[in-house]
């Protein structure tokens, strides 16, 4: 499983790790997102011991998303270290003790739930703060950058991009992915040129 040696600050609220997966040939990106009730890992890959203990140590973990079915990654792992809940889409659910998001939910008081059918099972955005997150939804790889998740992968590539218009409608500035780097200025023109 891929390991990310260090993690990088966005902002002082956004923290960001990735590393490449020979497995399925392609770079895993996540993010920890700091809230009011505590650090939240959206769709946690392995960090070394040493960047995990440094994130944490005045960070208190509160919770573990996942954006949609295939992103298990090392979730389990970091449920069992700081003993605090997964959340994901119903559709996304994979063992006891996780806990259902639905649309229009405020995960932590402050992280929107939004529904985006149409890509990969149970696939989900949070939104709060000016930073949208996505999963598999929208890409950020080179060389292509900015991008909508591949047809091949989508179960309805017409109702994902129909999907992805409902995120215009959120005021944000910066963008995190599950597969590239993140985008930190004018995310929301770039996703709204992407989309015309």
């Amino acid at each position: 499983m891929a390991c990310a040696e260090e993690f990088q600050t966005v902002r002082e609220d956004l923290f960001f790790w990735q590393a490449y997966d020979a497995s399925v040939k392609v770079d895993l990106s996540c993010c920890a997102r700091q809230t009011s009730r505590g650090l939240v890992f959206i769709d946690p890959i392995r960090l070394a011991d040493e960047a995990l203990d440094e994130l944490t140590a005045r960070r208190r973990p509160a919770a573990i998303v996942l954006t949609n079915g295939n992103h298990e990654r090392a979730a389990r792992d970091f449920r069992e270290r700081f003993q605090i809940p997964i959340y994901a889409h119903r559709d996304a659910l994979a063992g006891p003790g996780e806990v259902d998001l639905r649309e229009g939910e405020a995960l932590m008081d402050e992280l929107a739930v939004v529904e985006l059918p149409g890509a990969s099972p149970g696939e989900i955005a949070l939104h709060g703060a000016g930073v949208l997150h996505v999963g598999d939804a929208l890409i950020h790889l080179p060389p292509a950058g900015l991008g909508i998740l591949p047809d091949k992968y989508c179960s309805d590539p017409k109702q994902l991009r129909h999907s992805l218009g409902k995120l215009l409608s959120f005021p944000f500035d910066a963008l995190t992915f599950a597969h590239g780097l993140p985008l930190v200025t004018q995310a929301c023109e770039r996703l709204s040129q992407l989309l015309a």
